[in-house]
């Protein structure tokens, strides 16, 4: 994950950077390199670097990322900072002649003279057309990325020290394909998978949003921007009085120092809760150690702390738990808790267990939509490891955002249920008095504590108050739900009789299917459906305005807010003069009042009358509705024992075909190659089948 799959190669020390071109460049056909070099790195010693680059004259572009913090190690202040028009002015008296400036914000310049005279100034979209540039400059050119690292932005707007944008972005489930392409723009992890009967779709964690918004760059209409408002308060929370009274747990002895590693991921408050333990333990006077390993510190990153409380100082000789001699393993994030470094800690006799079950995206997820958390081989790892009786497995990420409103307070939340389940040497009191001394979100830390002591307590009632609203989100549990709820949609999306000519394909299949798990007739349920209920203008209209959007809306955000939709229609929208791809435009709140007009006229789909039916797109999708038809009934004259797996995995080939425009055609492209070799291995059985995906002659 360290490279994020940008075909990067090769690393150097701090000082080092692009020292190995200098050594390479002449003997190699390569013409050009970028180097990335972050600001805390050049103001250390990366400016001697490019220095030499510039004496060897060496084709190289310099990547310099000004993010304002020490990124890697935890977002430390930058020693000997520059402006960045003093680093400008830096770098071109260092005899660099090619210096552009990439930014999220262009217009925060509001004078560019006090930056070097060969600075060029452009948006961040510009980027991939600025390193195109600049790779056939001859001599050293510099690109410097002006963007605050976004968690650094995340943790001053939460202590006030930096103004915080009211806009969130949200993403339309009804509307998302599912296709990625927001995670392809953005590689955020605040773009979450969501399960659905209709397959997987996006939505944003408002809570991890570093408000960088690059996400609503991906080709997609069902990104919407809410302006003013806030996020909607959970109403649980006033329901103290129903645990007034909690039991004070027994507390472990200390006879030797009890051993707490705390596995969880980096911008989620892991080090902080080490913090507060390590105070309140002061505050009893006892010993404890904190260690916090962090490696490369970005956001969502694995952290681990390891935490030893004494009954004094001098009791502990080591800072770091030794292989297995954790007695609480306190798993804030079920993959770092199952990870082999925290298993290796564990021991069954002492050890045990309180493991937040939430199944959290990896850094896969940005480049895989369908990619999976091994949540029940990891929960299995960790039962062996422990043993059932002595570990405790709570979706605390679920109920502390569903009862504080904030996915934050989730380690918090982990912390009372341990201390509840007497695993946690020190009193509440001095736990609470941390928190308070700590001085950030105290309200809402002591909360969190106290929600995670009365969840370990009574879990049934605390999951019975956060129990969210039902939005009517179908499960369809059966292979005759699955049809029914389809028809119904289909009936809603066109009319009966589009309905009909999709229940008669379903219903034929399921009269031939010889298999008794049924599953040639389930892909073609699901995936036939998948293609009839292409989303067109009037479809996207439809979602919009049919209620369950502004139900969604209303679920997550209170106060007066306006809404701002991001678009990029075929007939209005601009080409990126580099990609050819399309440019989003955005539009204002009365685009729901258009898209209720615009819905009542799906009547006109497929029809002569359709103006938007004669797009290649629509053309496209209505070829696909056509060959999957003749395809699966070919697929049934030769349907045997042999060849039913490869029938069933043909028929569920439009599960890949997501997304809008030129992000379909790409998954189109790539589902008919894959066609072909399915089709080849059919040929094998000495089956002619009509390939599915590939335009009659």
């Amino acid at each position: 994950t360290q490279w994020m799959d940008r075909n990067t190669d090769t690393f150097t020390q701090m000082g080092g950077e692009g020292a190995t071109w200098i050594g390479q460049a002449p003997f190699t056909d390569t013409p050009h390199i970028f180097q990335n070099l972050g600001d805390g790195t050049y103001f250390h010693s990366g400016q001697l670097a490019l220095r030499a680059a510039v004496a060897a004259g060496v084709n190289i572009t310099y990547k310099l990322l000004y993010n304002d913090a020490v990124a890697m190690t935890g977002g430390q202040p930058i020693d000997g900072e520059l402006r960045v028009d003093q680093l400008s002015q830096q770098i071109h008296a260092e005899g660099v002649r090619r210096i552009a400036l990439v930014t999220d914000e262009p217009d925060k310049y509001p004078t560019r003279a006090t930056f070097a005279p060969i600075v060029t100034f452009h948006h961040r979209r510009e980027l991939d057309a600025v390193q195109r540039e600049l790779r056939e400059f001859k001599g050293v050119s510099v690109i410097i990325y002006d963007q605050t690292c976004a968690t650094e932005k995340r943790r001053r707007r939460k202590r006030g020290k930096l103004a915080d944008p009211q806009k969130r972005a949200f993403i339309n489930p009804a509307v998302c394909e599912g296709c990625g392409d927001c995670s392809v723009k953005s590689n955020c992890l605040s773009v979450l998978p969501l399960e659905t009967e209709l397959g997987r779709k996006r939505q944003i964690d408002q809570n991890a949003c570093n408000k960088d918004f690059s996400c609503i760059e991906g080709f997609c209409p069902s990104f919407v921007t809410v302006h003013g408002g806030s996020l909607r308060q959970p109403e649980a929370v006033g329901l103290n009085a129903l645990f007034i009274a909690l039991p004070e747990p027994t507390q472990p002895t200390l006879e030797r120092p009890w051993n707490i590693l705390l596995p969880g991921v980096g911008g989620s408050g892991v080090t902080t809760v080490g913090a507060l333990l390590g105070m309140a333990a002061h505050i009893e006077g006892k010993g404890c150690s904190v260690l916090d390993q962090a490696g490369l510190a970005q956001k969502f990153g694995p952290v681990v702390t390891h935490i030893r409380i004494a009954a004094k100082q001098d009791d502990i000789y080591a800072v770091r738990i030794a292989a297995g001699e954790t007695d609480l393993l306190l798993g804030c994030d079920l993959v770092v808790a199952a990870s082999e470094e925290a298993l290796a800690k564990l021991n069954d006799q002492i050890a045990h267990a309180v493991i937040n079950s939430h199944e959290a995206a990896t850094a896969e997820f940005t480049r895989n939509p369908d990619a999976q958390v091994p949540g029940a081989a990891m929960r299995e790892a960790l039962i062996d490891a422990v043993g059932a009786e002595k570990t405790h497995f709570v979706d605390a990420t679920r109920l502390a955002t569903r009862l504080l409103g904030d996915s934050i307070a989730t380690n918090l939340f982990m912390l009372g249920y341990a201390y509840q389940k007497g695993l946690v040497p020190i009193s509440a009191e001095a736990l609470n008095k941390a928190i308070e001394l700590n001085g950030v979100a105290v309200q809402l830390n002591q909360q969190a504590f106290l929600w995670g002591r009365r969840a370990a307590h009574d879990l049934a009632a605390v999951e019975k108050l956060a129990k969210p609203e039902e939005l009517d989100e179908p499960i369809c549990e059966t292979l005759d739900e699955m049809i029914r709820f389809r028809v119904d949609y289909l009936t809603r999306y066109q009319d009966a009789a589009y309905a009909e000519r999709y229940r008669a394909l379903v219903e034929r299949v399921n009269e031939i299917d010889p298999d008794a798990s049924r599953s040639l007739t389930a892909a073609v349920a699901r995936y036939y459906f998948k293609l009839l209920a292409y989303k067109d203008e009037y479809e996207v209209a439809r979602l919009y305005s049919d209620g369950a959007f502004l139900k969604q809306l209303q679920a997550q955000f209170q106060g007066d807010y306006r809404l701002e939709f991001h678009l990029a229609p075929s007939w209005l929208a601009k080409r990126d003069p580099l990609t050819g791809e399309p440019r989003k435009r955005t539009f204002g709140p009365w685009m729901l009042k258009a898209f209720a007009l615009l819905a009542r006229f799906k009547s006109l789909r497929g029809t002569a009358l359709d103006v938007f039916g004669y797009s290649a797109e629509r053309r496209l999708e209505r070829e696909l509705i056509a060959e999957y038809e003749r395809s699966i009934a070919d697929l049934l004259t030769h349907l045997n024992p042999r060849n039913y797996r490869t029938a069933v995995a043909i028929a569920e080939l439009p599960e890949q075909i997501r997304g809008y425009g030129h992000v379909k055609e790409r998954a189109v492209a790539k589902v008919r190659e894959q066609e072909r070799q399915l089709q080849a291995r059919l040929q094998v059985n000495e089956l002619k089948v009509v390939q599915l995906f590939e335009p009659a002659a």
